[in-house]
């Protein structure tokens, strides 16, 4: 297997896809914190269909594969609490997103005569979210800015030589921003979030993926107050090789990818408790040295406040 490494191309991260799924992470008005104090409640069902053809090589929980393919079904719950400031131009909250995870895989073993072809799959928790603190900054009514540090705890099932692993074995800091921007007269937002992801050393295959800087922006229409429809795009680039016995030996080198796609917003509550509903679909394309695919995303957001 070191020598079929030595001689093919490989993939970026262990896994080849990471903490970030293409559009998934920004959310409308998902700069928005408060200003009222309570909480609010957001569901996500997240599903990913990928792979990696052209007898790419990926390292998956210690083991090389070959041309794999994935189906992945993640759902976040995710409760929200703004607390209560002496300023309406700073706000503060704390989150939590407890994941369950549906993985489905497939990829190829190549042995010493032969190829076999591998499938795998698991469902169950996945690596939950600790968001410890929120800080929403309101330069206007409509104009809105939220700087976290997200904590990704190793919380999922992770198992050596395990194709289709509910969690990735390891800790990841993700300290990010997001910004909200409305312009009212003309029915438009804009939404943006830029993040790093920071992985840390896998004991477990003593493999350590490069560290991650990924953007998502977002514009909407709002064709009256509760229906509005946009865009879309998304990028992916590791910064930092990977490191370690597996990754020096398949040559490691950095990632990346684009993806856009629509979206559609239904506010289907205006009064409190407001109740918005949105669908997106957001798909790769110049991908290199990562998992190519495609984003289909469900989310519900219900404020209390």
């Amino acid at each position: 297997m070191t020598l079929v490494a030595a001689a093919e191309p490989m993939l970026a991260v262990e896994g080849g896809l990471g903490r970030t799924l293409p559009g998934a992470w920004v959310l409308p008005q998902g700069a928005v914190v408060g200003p009222e104090p309570g909480f609010s409640f957001t569901t996500l069902a997240i599903g990913y269909m990928g792979s990696i053809g052209g007898a790419r090589l990926d390292p998956i929980a210690g083991t090389i594969y070959e041309n794999v393919e994935a189906n992945i079904s993640e759902n976040l719950l995710i409760p929200q609490y703004v607390y209560k400031t002496e300023t309406r131009k700073i706000s503060l909250a704390s989150s939590f997103m407890g994941v369950v995870n549906w993985v489905g895989a497939s990829g190829s073993l190549q042995f010493e005569s032969h190829k076999e072809r591998m499938n795998s799959a698991n469902a169950g928790a996945g690596d939950m979210i600790a968001v410890p603190l929120t800080v929403g900054i309101h330069f206007s009514e409509n104009n809105n800015l939220a700087i976290s540090t997200w904590f990704f705890p190793p919380t999922g099932q992770f198992t050596k030589n395990n194709l289709s692993n509910l969690g990735m074995g390891l800790w990841t800091i993700m300290p990010n921003v997001a910004h909200t921007l409305m312009w009212k007269k003309r029915r438009l937002e804009f939404d943006t979030f830029m993040g790093f992801d920071i992985y840390r050393h896998n004991q477990t295959t003593n493999y350590t993926s490069g560290t991650v800087f990924h953007w998502e922006t977002m514009a909407i229409h709002h064709l009256s107050k509760k229906v509005g429809f946009g865009a879309i795009g998304s990028n992916v680039t590791q910064i930092t090789n990977d490191s370690g016995p597996l990754a020096d030996s398949l040559h490691g080198f950095q990632g990346r990818a684009w993806g856009v796609g629509p979206i559609v917003l239904y506010v289907a509550k205006v009064q409190k408790p407001e109740v918005v509903l949105h669908l997106r679909w957001v798909d790769q394309f110049r991908v290199t040295n990562l998992m190519k695919g495609s984003t289909l995303l469900f989310g519900l957001t219900v404020t209390l406040n």
